[in-house]
């Protein structure tokens, strides 16, 4: 019966890879290290969000969750901000289904099919780590997604690294161009915050977009430094082991060596990366006094129109 429930979620797994463009194998480890990766990046930001949403969480409000993954952001927050209600959606449901606080629920649906959410529905949305699972073309229908399924004066909030390291290694240099490599092939951009900030940008409802960035020296400078780098290492192992990135294998390539010649630099050349946070709060009055001035505009130059018709015909009617 186990057997059979196990062999069933495998195949629905593998049915979903078929849809989504998420690279990394969704396994126990690669659940490990996403918990991981959420602590390493508090310790980068101090604090779990960028948006001043802090006041509205204590207040109690209605939050989304965009990729959530096993829901450790989620799981914390709503631990924290017990008047807030929080929702985690993912097209994987490795979140869990009992043991959490009441304020907190998981829905599995793929995003790429659209939010399954009314309009003007929560006060906060945010969205983490997604470089791995959307196309450009993506990145901003979920992005215009994000904004219709929050309130007016709600804000949303989208945190992304670029897959560029600075002060690289040769080792470095060939690991960085076999990954990015066959990430371009899938279809992934991977240098994709100035992406974000153009489809932030050209969203009418966001007017005034906030962004902040944060400067992390890879390895045995600092503590935050050494957590990161553990962090990337994992990271790139598991894009390494994932059957949906390499499927072509990795064409004689010795992935663990590269890797510990990779760590080996980042502590020799002062290797450092970066970190950004773009939130902005959705101005849905603005668009909506925007095409009411533009209707009435378009209103006025139709009574127009037909003034100076009926002035044409009166001047070419027979006194």
């Amino acid at each position: 019966m186990g057997f059979t429930k196990t062999t069933k979620n495998r195949q629905k797994r593998q049915s979903l890879y078929k849809t989504i463009h998420y690279l990394l194998t969704y396994n126990d480890d690669e659940i490990d290290r996403t918990h991981h990766q959420h602590y390493v990046y508090r310790e980068i930001w101090s604090e779990d969000f960028s948006a001043p949403v802090k006041n509205l969480l204590i207040s109690g409000v209605d939050v989304l969750d965009i990729g959530c993954g096993p829901g450790t952001w989620i799981l914390e927050l709503g631990t924290k901000y017990e008047k807030s209600n929080f929702k985690g959606i993912d097209a994987f449901a490795f979140f869990p289904s009992t043991i959490k606080p009441q304020n907190v629920s998981f829905e599995q649906h793929n995003i790429l099919n659209g939010l399954p959410f009314e309009n003007n529905k929560f006060e906060y949305v945010i969205m983490r780590f997604m470089m791995f699972s959307l196309s450009l073309k993506e990145w901003e229908n979920v992005i215009n997604e994000m904004v219709r399924v929050c309130k007016p004066n709600g804000w949303i909030e989208i945190m992304e690294d670029d897959l560029v390291l600075h002060n690289r290694g040769p080792r470095t240099d060939l690991m960085m161009k076999i990954i990015i490599d066959e990430l371009e092939r899938k279809g992934v951009e991977t240098i994709i915050t100035p992406h974000i900030l153009k489809f932030l940008e050209t969203n009418p409802e966001l007017p005034n977009i906030a962004n902040d960035e944060r400067y992390i020296q890879l390895g045995k400078c600092n503590k935050v430094g050494e957590l990161y780098l553990e962090s990337l290492k994992w990271g790139a192992k598991n894009l390494f082991e994932s059957e949906h990135l390499f499927e072509r294998g990795l064409r004689g390539v010795r992935y663990d060596g590269l890797i510990e010649d990779f760590v080996q630099e980042c502590n020799e050349e002062c290797t450092f990366t970066t970190s950004v946070r773009f939130y902005a709060r959705v101005n849905k009055k603005h668009v909506v006094e925007t095409k009411k001035n533009s209707s009435k505009i378009k209103e006025f130059f139709k009574k127009l129109q037909k003034f100076k018709k009926f002035k044409i015909l009166k001047k070419l009617s027979p006194v």
